[in-house]
């Protein structure tokens, strides 16, 4: 596996830094729309989860190189744990590249008088930091989850056919099913049950310990989506006809 990792590291070297320079730039006018940095560490992550994933199947499609790479010495499995351990590793970078720079824009912020009053909307805040962090572990999870989602379907069909698919499963995963558990579950008729429990939930997730809480849960659950993922794209890689 490790073979197959470095092969597939080396050729997404160059790849990294587009992915970034465009992480920033995205982050840069959602920041300024917003008029903070809480944000962008958060959108760089989800983002280099999920072109990393889509990107590295559009890479097997160019000059054959998914049929060229199973006549070197490398197995099926290697190559699925090595895809898995790709975005992993792309979407870490984007978290550090986007914690380093919002930490660094903040340090800018608090100690030196920015024009335009930037200094007084991006200086420290604890509280910031605090959501900067919530924010970026979900979006791990997030990203984990449409990594997840899109790469078993990219070893079973290739990328040019899983992208008609695509559209259909994401509409199903992230809109049909949720709100037809939703409905089907009484949730609401009448009203949202359990309001106080969630108010209590929500309250806690804004303290330091409900933080580090969530980022443990967020992290075992990115964990245990690619765990799966990888299951299952390496049963469909096994069977699959090249």
């Amino acid at each position: 596996m490790k073979r197959a990792y470095l092969v597939e590291m080396t050729i997404f070297a160059s790849y990294v830094r587009q992915l970034l320079l465009l992480g920033f730039l995205v982050s840069l006018f959602v920041c300024c729309g917003m008029q903070s940095i809480i944000a962008a560490p958060a959108i760089l992550t989800c983002m280099c989860f999920m072109t990393g994933a889509m990107s590295a199947a559009g890479y097997d499609e160019q000059n054959n190189w998914g049929l060229f790479r199973l006549t070197m010495p490398l197995s099926r499995r290697d190559v699925v744990l090595a895809r898995y351990g790709v975005i992993v590793t792309l979407g870490l970078v984007g978290l550090a590249a986007g914690l380093v720079g919002a930490g660094l824009v903040t340090a800018l912020a608090t100690f030196v008088d920015l024009p335009m009053g930037l200094s007084a909307v991006l200086a420290y805040r604890f509280e910031d930091v605090l959501a900067t962090l919530f924010s970026s572990f979900f979006c791990i999870f997030m990203g984990s989850f449409v990594a997840g989602v899109v790469t078993p379907l990219y070893f079973r069909f290739g990328q040019s056919k899983a992208t008609q698919y695509l559209p259909l499963i994401m509409v199903l995963v992230f809109f049909v099913l949720p709100v037809s558990l939703i409905g089907n579950s009484g949730l609401l008729d009448g009203g949202i049950v359990g309001t106080d429990a969630l108010t209590s939930l929500l309250a806690f997730i804004e303290t330091p310990a409900g933080v580090a809480a969530s980022m443990g849960v967020l992290l075992a659950a990115s964990a245990l989506v690619l765990a799966v993922s990888a299951a299952i794209s390496l049963h469909l890689y096994e069977r699959r006809e090249l």
